[in-house]
């Protein structure tokens, strides 16, 4: 979920010698060029055969999210047909240039509906006036990219593309799982990120905020960072928010050590802010 700033200064009680922490005033939407960023996924599939994203699309052979090669029209279809219709999805995303974009459509008596713009990535998708009685997927030619689950009314992804002219600051992670801790068995985490653009420090910041591991990602590289195990549940509040580029993957991973199917889920958030120049 992303909390976007209207782009109107408001006044402050800072203003009148009081104290606002600086993360409220983002969440009232107070500060220019910031916004919130909340991403959450849930499965019920984790396997132990590979590091994978928790997204309706996952399977207990998990791996990690492949993407559009190029951009085109989402088509939703919601499997309970003319039940879903005049429901609205917004569809939240990216473009070709992974310029932010977004594109509200409405599902039509029976059950689907195709977006007039052509997306190359999707961040998350909500029904926006209502709940949905079932199964909605997103598909791109005929690739499943995102899905709705019956009565949840948003895709669950532990998913999310920086939009360009933007930096992401995640400031954290938790993870949870259904492995006790009497078992012998743990789940490992991790999160995966893809450099599809050539990486840019904004001004008044340092390189080696840059994934926070490696200041030298090139354009086109992938890196695994952050890997952990863990028995139940994982936390990471970093103490300085940890700065991703724009036009990043970030993929938030998860694998069993033996034994399937387990339940778990990944939150993580931060901010997203307007790089210099862009405000």
């Amino acid at each position: 979920m992303t909390s976007q700033s209207s782009g109107v200064v408001n006044p402050s009680i800072t203003r009148q010698g009081l104290i606002e922490p600086f993360d409220l005033q983002v969440g009232r939407g107070m500060i220019t060029g910031h916004q919130t960023v909340q991403i959450f996924g849930y499965s019920t599939l984790i396997g132990s055969t590979a590091l994978g994203p928790l997204w309706e699309g996952l399977t207990l052979s998990g791996g990690t999210y492949t993407y559009p090669s190029t951009a085109g029209v989402v088509v939703l279809l919601s499997a309970s047909g003319a039940t879903d219709a005049a429901l609205q999805i917004q569809v939240n995303g990216l473009d070709a240039n992974f310029n932010l974009l977004t594109e509200t459509v409405t599902l039509n008596g029976s059950g689907t509906a195709t977006t007039s713009a052509s997306f190359l990535r999707l961040n998350n998708l909500y029904v926006t006036n209502g709940l949905n009685a079932g199964n909605i997927t997103a598909k791109i030619a005929t690739v499943l990219y995102a899905q709705i689950n019956a009565g949840v009314g948003q895709t669950q992804m532990s998913l999310y593309t920086v939009p360009v002219g933007y930096s992401f600051y995640i400031d954290y992670v938790q993870a949870n799982a259904s492995i006790g801790f009497t078992s012998s068995a743990y789940m490992t985490y991790a999160e995966y990120n893809k450099f599809n653009t050539t990486p840019v420090t904004p001004v008044g910041s340092v390189a080696f905020g840059v994934n926070g591991y490696n200041p030298y990602i090139a354009q086109g590289s992938v890196t695994l960072t952050g890997q952990s195990p863990f028995v139940q549940i994982f936390e990471v509040p970093y103490t300085v928010p940890l700065f991703h580029p724009s036009g990043t993957d970030i993929q938030f991973l998860m694998k069993a050590s033996t034994g399937s199917p387990y339940v778990g889920s990944i939150f993580a958030g931060g901010y997203l802010i307007k790089n210099d120049g862009a405000l």
